[in-house]
């Protein structure tokens, strides 16, 4: 199963979206990356359905990884990036990746998608039903306890290997409601630990589809070569356009922007 010119042109479009996307919310673009790839970019491959879904969330995180390293730096130049904080979410993170891609792997692709759906759509409503956070009224910045803080890194780590997400879309509303980080602290610290925690869930995915008899060419285990390397080079560099586009707007709006888009998406899983 070869690339085609379409084929080609898909991940481009895919990476520059995500890529922006993804530095614009402080996220890895998972939110957007998946439903493109497993209604949109696999479909037109003509990738097989047992392997359709678990393709998506590994290659996802493959992909997150280059748009996070970039988007990380931008939002770091911005000083919005406590490596404290980072540290300890990463800590536990990443036990938490790991095991969250290793029970994916053992699940049918569409539980998968659809309790995808429903993440996102309480997510996403829970955002939109909250007051505005404290931080966002211009109170200073205080450094999260240790402990919630961990706690919250193996949650995100879980989810995010899991769903083959950077974990952004539960990383921030977990921050700035639990550990009282202003949304644009938020962003740079999520995308940060994003990086970090692609790394292993994407690992976690080579290693779980290694060998499998339905997966097309160019695949490393469940993730697609050929796709992560198209979508990733654009992402890169929307990434960093993207992160710059978020301080221009206001803290609530661009909250509200985010539960949004991922009630939209949400719903699209789940239907």
């Amino acid at each position: 199963m070869e690339i085609s010119i379409y084929n080609f042109f898909q991940f481009l479009i895919i990476g520059t979206v995500v890529g922006f996307l993804g530095g614009f919310m402080g996220v890895g673009g998972g939110v957007i990356m998946i439903p493109l790839l497993t209604f949109w970019a696999f479909p037109a491959m003509q990738v097989h359905p047992d392997v359709m879904v678990h393709l998506a969330f590994g290659t996802s995180l493959a992909i997150i990884i280059p748009t996070s390293l970039s988007s990380s730096l931008a939002h770091s130049r911005a000083g919005s990036v406590t490596w404290k904080v980072v540290g300890l979410l990463a800590l536990t993170g990443i036990i938490g990746s790991f095991l969250g891609s290793t029970f994916a792997a053992m699940l049918k692709g569409p539980v998968l998608k659809t309790l995808f759906g429903l993440v996102l759509v309480v997510t996403s409503a829970q955002m939109l039903l909250q007051k505005k956070a404290a931080g966002e009224a211009g109170e200073a910045f205080v450094i999260p306890k240790p402990v919630p803080t961990l706690a919250v890194g193996f949650l995100v780590g879980m989810f995010s290997g899991f769903f083959g997400l950077g974990g952004g879309v539960i990383a921030i509303p977990l921050m700035v409601r639990f550990l009282n980080i202003p949304i644009h602290k938020a962003m740079g610290i999520s995308i940060t630990f994003v990086f970090f925690a692609a790394i292993v869930g994407a690992a976690g995915y080579a290693y779980n589809g290694w060998g499998h008899a339905n997966l097309p060419s160019h695949c490393f285990g469940y993730i697609h070569l050929s796709g992560w390397v198209l979508a990733g080079i654009p992402s890169i560099f929307m990434a960093q356009w993207g992160a710059k586009t978020a301080y221009k707007i206001r803290p609530f709006r661009l909250r509200r922007f985010f539960a949004f888009l991922l009630m939209i998406v949400g719903i699209r899983m789940l239907f």
